[in-house]
């Protein structure tokens, strides 16, 4: 008999990751939420992962190792600036805004998530300061602190959308700032 092939870590975390972003529950989500999703039972992602923190692990280094470099240099950079600003934090509903911001505090106590973060955060913000970098802004003295601050305020309204007060979606939030520094 023909073993099936066993899905790489790749697929099963792409997976997990559009079963979180799709729930419509705000509540904590456990293994037994996203195992449907990767064909496994919670013990078959505890025997992959570890644990959750080692599931959460897994997912926060595919984010950081998804984050581009440098812009990519193909078409408008003001286009492409909004097209990565859509999506790594729009969200459909308040539940996709809960789990955005779990993915951005989740399990803070643990160093080497916090680690991750970290190293994630400044990626982002590497990467919107060369999008800024290259963007007429005359109001705009520093772009190492613009990139902060768009980044503060994605973060935002993250926030504002997962409690339903004033939700601003990134686009917006990205306009407002460019506004203020032209």
């Amino acid at each position: 008999m023909v073993r099936p092939r066993r899905l790489e870590n790749e697929d099963l975390l792409a997976r997990i990751a559009a079963a979180l972003e799709e729930r419509a529950e705000t509540t904590p989500w456990t293994l037994a939420d996203v195992a449907p999703a990767a064909g496994l039972s919670p013990a078959g992602l505890i025997k992959r992962f570890g644990s959750k923190t080692g599931l959460l692990r897994a997912l926060t280094r595919r984010w950081v190792d998804g984050i581009p470099e440098k812009p990519d240099g193909v078409g408008d950079v003001l286009d492409q600036l909004s097209a990565y600003v859509a999506r790594e934090f729009g969200t459909g509903s308040p539940a996709g805004a809960v789990f955005a911001i779990s993915k951005v505090t989740g399990e803070l106590g643990d160093a080497e998530l916090a680690a991750l973060l970290a190293e994630g955060w400044q990626k982002q913000v590497n990467l919107m300061r060369r999008h800024l970098d290259e963007i007429p802004l005359r109001r705009l003295e520093n772009s190492d602190s613009g990139a902060v601050l768009l980044l503060d305020a994605l973060h935002g309204s993250l926030f504002r959308a997962a409690v339903n007060f004033g939700p601003t979606s990134p686009q917006q939030t990205l306009n407002t700032c460019l506004e203020l520094w032209k």
